[in-house]
């Protein structure tokens, strides 16, 4: 349910203050400028748990007076704007770390000059020089842990919204400038303080300018909330989780009505394809993120078999989780071998071996379709290696028992729970309500649900050629938007054009060889980057 949008704050001189209270000679009065309604509501039910007196509207048996992230002077102009020329005496201007402190010591603490707002004068410039970010993504240092996950947040919704809308180049930019702008709140090494500050950052235009204003005046955006409180984005979100369905054709089923995955499975007039029909079989399933810890099972599952069919071949885990991610969507794995030529017909060995122990419950495969001279020719597409779609069957007593094995990292600074953002606002993928599937999330009846034993996985292994493999393992490792960038600045600043599987030069009418990672960054001339360096 959508959160109304800011209300004007009740100014009175009587106050409501209907619960025990503890400390009558305290009475608080949280200013809900810079705040959602949600935060504000909780934020007065946890000093009322903790027995303090809150008034719900300023007047003057108010004693403390709470902002975040305000300074004196913001304090004074919303009172102003609200009627309330001066306050009346005694009455203190208080940070969110005061009121903190007091519900953590159960009491109020006292009101030190530390916890009392500041002017406006004192606060720190911002360092100009911090915000000097280079043009391309590839060319900056981006960590899954940065400073500005409420605006990089809100970001991704309009993003993810506009790539939901009719495909097409118009539609594809508009998502990928949304994107862009938060590649570089990503990469400041600094939380973002002023709308002014946004400015001077690269790629960020005028409509996420817009929505970060309202987050640092608001707390949050209008626009993205109804966005992710809408049912377009939301029906969007529960039928691309299916496996096997894309925004075009989950946008034809909105069109035609349908909301639920009940709706897909009960209309007869549907024909799905044998992927989509497993992937609404196993919706639940595909949609509960994987564990770095179930990653590294499959994982070591697969290399046993390939070590088996062949000594010396590597099995790698790349994607996200390569990049430092505790959890994902897939496991994607990259195999070879160091001599040219052996990899051949692994993939259908291992996948044999695969199946001889029931470990698929879906499977589809592509051959190697690479022509080194598309490239010189500038027809080709980025991936042409062998390569096999698969859910994998993992066995649940696994799991269990290397639940403990991988601790995820302490929380990013800046994250949601800071209370700065709005956690309930934005619906991911992974946060799809299982509610709106209609009942089960699965084809399976209950008997069958009760003995299943696994739990379905989507695996992607991908087979590259040993002159191949750096190339591969650049671009497998992503993430996406980094390597796009990479692309771009090779082609735009160095007259080359890089694939997953080679580097070409124009100039010099050449092909690169890389056998490292080092060794793609070096032909680009650019500061090699950890793959944990890598999160656009």
């Amino acid at each position: 349910m959508a959160a109304p949008r800011r209300k004007k704050a009740r100014i009175a001189e009587t106050e409501k203050c209907e619960h025990r209270v503890l400390f009558p000679e305290t009475n608080i009065f949280i200013v809900d400028r810079k705040m959602t309604k949600t935060r504000h509501d909780f934020l007065q039910a946890l000093a009322r748990r903790k027995g303090f007196a809150v008034c719900d509207q300023y007047g003057s048996a108010v004693t403390h007076i709470v902002a975040e992230d305000l300074s004196t002077e913001q304090v004074m102009e919303y009172f102003h704007n609200k009627g309330v020329t001066s306050l009346y005496p005694g009455q203190e201007l208080l940070t969110m770390e005061w009121f903190t402190k007091s519900m953590e010591e159960k009491q109020p603490v006292p009101c030190t000059d530390h916890l009392r707002l500041k002017p406006a004068q004192a606060a720190v410039p911002v360092s100009t020089e911090k915000m000097t970010l280079p043009k391309h993504e590839c060319q900056r240092i981006t960590r899954l842990k940065h400073h500005n996950h409420r605006f990089t947040t809100a970001l991704e919704v309009l993003e993810e919204h506009a790539g939901y809308l009719q495909v097409g180049q118009k539609t594809d930019s508009r998502a990928r400038a949304f994107r862009r702008a938060a590649c570089s709140l990503k990469a400041l090494p600094h939380p973002l303080t002023n709308v002014e500050e946004a400015r001077t950052l690269p790629h960020v235009g005028t409509h996420s300018l817009s929505v970060i204003q309202d987050i640092l005046e608001d707390g949050y955006s209008q626009e993205v909330q109804d966005i992710s409180d809408g049912d377009f984005y939301g029906t969007m979100q529960l039928f691309t989780g299916i496996f096997g369905v894309g925004s075009a054709t989950a946008r034809k089923w909105y069109e035609r009505g349908f909301r639920t995955l009940d709706d897909i499975r009960n209309d007869s007039t549907l024909s799905l394809k044998k992927d989509q029909t497993i992937g609404l079989e196993l919706y639940q399933d595909l949609n509960t993120p994987v564990t770095l810890a179930e990653a590294d099972i499959i994982q070591e599952m697969v290399r046993a078999e390939v070590q088996k069919l062949l000594p010396g071949a590597t099995v790698v885990l790349t994607g996200g989780f390569r990049r430092g991610k505790t959890k994902g969507h897939d496991v994607d794995l990259l195999i070879s071998h160091p001599t040219e030529g052996k990899e051949t017909g692994l993939l259908s060995a291992v996948l044999a071996k695969l199946r001889e122990k029931d470990l698929l419950a879906y499977e589809t495969t592509s051959a190697n379709t690479y022509d080194p001279s598309s490239v010189s020719r500038k027809e080709y597409t980025l991936d042409h290696f062998e390569r096999c779609f698969s859910i994998f069957k993992l066995d649940k007593s696994l799991i269990s028992s290397n639940q403990n094995t991988k601790q995820a990292p302490p929380s990013p600074v800046g994250a949601v729970q800071q209370g700065s953002s709005r956690p309930d606002l934005l619906h991911h993928k992974d946060k799809v309500s299982l509610e709106r599937a209609g009942g089960t999330a699965s084809f399976l009846d209950e008997e069958k649900t009760e003995e299943k034993t696994w739990i379905g996985r989507r695996v992607d292994l991908i087979i590259a050629p040993a002159s191949q493999y750096a190339y591969a393992l650049v671009g497998w490792t992503g993430s996406k938007h980094f390597n796009r960038s990479l692309r771009l600045y090779a082609d735009n600043e160095m007259n080359m054009k890089l694939t997953n599987h080679v580097l070409y030069d124009s100039v010099k009418n050449q092909y690169l060889p890389a056998s490292s990672e080092e060794d793609v960054f070096l032909h680009l001339q650019l500061p090699y980057r950890e793959p944990a360096e890598r999160n656009c």
